[in-house]
């Protein structure tokens, strides 16, 4: 009983927290000649301010350790947006009787749901290069699973992660 019980807890564990990325680019853009970078957020992002703040320190993290560097006279310039959506868990546990007797049986069966709401967030990150008019050359959008009550440090572990994603394949090869 123990083993059943702890495959369903591993199989739970597994499957939360799980985050997709998708990247595209532009194949003549020559990202090695690349070395300045700025944001722009003349339009909202989307996140919290919290958020927000938590985003960029760790994008500036893993963009300095790849030799960028944060300065007013870029040559690319970022732009961020995210949204979030919820979606009530898919999760149930199926319970079920039945009987029967000679060539008669009948069952009866249904689902009880496990779970409550989902928070789904979708963060778009797009590079445009400014010594040529602002031509986008880059672009990740990321999707994952948000815990609704996080403290202040799981959002920042989860924002961590997240970015450390989004830039595992920049720049392109």
């Amino acid at each position: 009983m123990r083993f059943i019980l702890l495959f369903f807890l591993m199989i739970c564990c597994i499957s939360c927290g799980s985050t997709f990325v998708e990247y595209d680019y532009d194949k003549k853009a020559a990202f090695d000649t690349y070395t300045t970078y700025q944001y722009d957020l003349t339009q909202p992002t989307g996140l919290s301010d919290f958020d927000e703040r938590r985003f960029i320190r760790f994008t500036d993290s893993v963009l300095q350790s790849k030799g960028y560097t944060r300065t007013n006279s870029n040559t690319i310039s970022i732009e961020i947006t995210a949204s979030e959506y919820e979606t009530t868990s898919r999760n149930t546990l199926g319970v079920g009787i039945g009987g029967g007797g000679g060539n008669v049986g009948v069952g009866v069966n249904g689902g009880i749901p496990i779970g409550g709401r989902e928070q789904h967030q979708v963060i778009t990150i797009g590079f445009y290069d400014m010594d040529q008019e602002g031509t986008q050359i880059w672009e990740a959008v990321s999707e994952s699973d948000v815990k609704i009550k996080a403290t202040p440090d799981q959002r920042d572990q989860y924002f961590k992660r997240l970015v450390e994603k989004i830039f595992k394949k920049y720049p392109p090869q």
